[in-house]
């Protein structure tokens, strides 16, 4: 159904507000809307150019044609742009929240992120999708006059992945939640009525928000799939042996429960659809699928998943708001998209050598996180001190907070590249002495 989002002004002011409202219009002669000016904010912010240098499932720079986190971004606002383009959304306004969906993902993939959130854990915790909205709102400097890229309301509200909170973290850091003061929800005064309840009741997703998340799952489910198979640590003939189908099967009911019929899911079914990837990928005289046949294949895959979409209006909302919408997928699209997800998983992330890989990463940022806050805990003019950037240092003058001086190491760590990560670690903690000229 597109026609009630086709009848939806999303130019309307309380969509495209920007927390400052100084810069709601473009230069003379910029002839861009609200939204494409977001995107070109994020594509040339630092936080956006560090992702190239991120992990997506493979580490970044193990190979030239293995995707980055960057990469990732790319291709999830692509098929965003698909499903909005074929819905009657704003292209551009999709395309700036899956561009920035990534930005607050740590060196080493979710990895980093597991290590990051145990060290944060006795400071309020750390979730890659808060981290985002931190640094859209707080750290990634635009301009002297204020802090963040600026953007508008609708691209905020189009990368809050998890409003309720994820893992028993809340959406929002408290301070950045604190700040906020209820303005992503539309107040823009403590008197305008919010545009969704932001009290007791969990806040919906939007409907940009949606179908980011949709897109997000598309890209995760075939994309890493297609880099396991050209890396070689897939061979798709393995895809219907008993073993992969039994760990498929029991990895789908685990991770995607709340899916309808992922709890009791047989192996007759998935080995039904495994047999059905094999078929597109093997071509009867080949060792390996070549690259051609698997991008063909993988193509298939996301047309079959942006076309089956659909959009309703939901139960019990006007249509004056980004959250009066639903998107839907059919339940064998997101089963099968659940299937495919779980091959990396369970053939990829749990293969011993990216499991090294993994260990890795786990005690790099940990180590890094231990030594930095205990460099922040003294006083700033000790030597201790000096190992942290000068941007940090200044920032820690005006905490009063052990909390507050562990967000803000968390913030510098998250920031890293996977290479920079390494490096650092390497010449705080190795032996070997190191030269004081070479870049942090």
């Amino acid at each position: 159904m597109t026609a009630p989002v086709l009848a939806f002004d999303w130019f309307a002011p309380v969509h495209v507000a920007r927390r400052y409202p100084s810069e709601l219009g473009g230069a003379e002669g910029d002839l861009r809307d609200p939204f494409e000016r977001d995107r070109a904010r994020i594509i040339h912010s630092g936080a956006f150019r560090r992702l190239q240098g991120k992990s997506q499932i493979f580490a970044a720079g193990w190979s030239g044609y293995l995707r980055t986190r960057v990469t990732h971004a790319m291709e999830v606002a692509q098929i965003a742009r698909a499903i909005a383009s074929n819905h009657g959304l704003p292209g551009s306004l999709a395309e700036a929240a899956a561009l920035a969906h990534d930005l607050g993902h740590p060196p080493f993939g979710h990895n980093g992120e597991d290590a990051l959130n145990a060290c944060m854990a006795p400071y309020g915790g750390f979730e890659g999708n808060a981290q985002t909205y931190r640094i859209l709102t707080q750290l990634e400097p635009l301009t002297t006059r204020h802090p963040g890229v600026n953007v508008t309301r609708a691209t905020l509200q189009g990368i809050l992945k998890y409003p309720g909170g994820k893992d028993g973290h809340p959406a929002l850091y408290a301070d950045d939640a604190h700040d906020d003061g209820g303005w992503l929800y539309g107040q823009d005064t403590p008197t305008d009525t919010p545009l969704v309840p932001v009290g007791g009741s969990v806040p919906p997703r939007s409907i940009i928000c949606q179908v980011m998340d949709w897109a997000d799952d598309i890209a995760y489910s075939l994309h890493d799939l297609e880099d396991g198979l050209s890396a070689r640590l897939l061979n798709h003939r393995s895809l219907i042996s008993g073993e992969v189908i039994e760990r498929v099967t029991m990895r789908v009911r685990r991770s995607a429960a709340h899916l309808p019929g992922a709890a009791d899911l047989d192996t007759a079914a998935v080995k039904d659809l495994l047999q059905g990837l094999y078929a597109r990928l093997d071509d009867g005289h080949s060792l390996m699928p070549g690259t051609a046949r698997v991008r063909e294949v993988m193509g298939g895959y996301v047309r079959r998943f942006v076309t089956a979409t659909s959009i309703e209006v939901t139960a019990g909302h006007h249509q004056d708001s980004a959250f009066a919408f639903t998107l839907l997928a059919p339940s064998t699209a997101q089963l099968e998209c659940a299937v495919l997800k779980a091959i990396t998983q369970e053939l990829i992330l749990r293969d011993q050598r990216t499991g090294v890989y993994a260990r890795q990463a786990l005690r790099i940022i940990s180590d890094l996180f231990g030594v930095l806050l205990d460099a922040a805990s003294h006083d700033l003019d000790d030597v201790r001190a000096a190992i942290l950037p000068y941007e940090t240092r200044a920032a820690l003058q005006e905490t009063s907070t052990e909390a507050a001086r562990a967000r803000l190491i968390c913030d510098f760590v998250s920031g890293m590249t996977d290479a920079q990560a390494s490096q650092y670690h390497e010449r705080l903690f190795s032996a070997r002495q190191s030269s004081p000229f070479a870049p942090l």
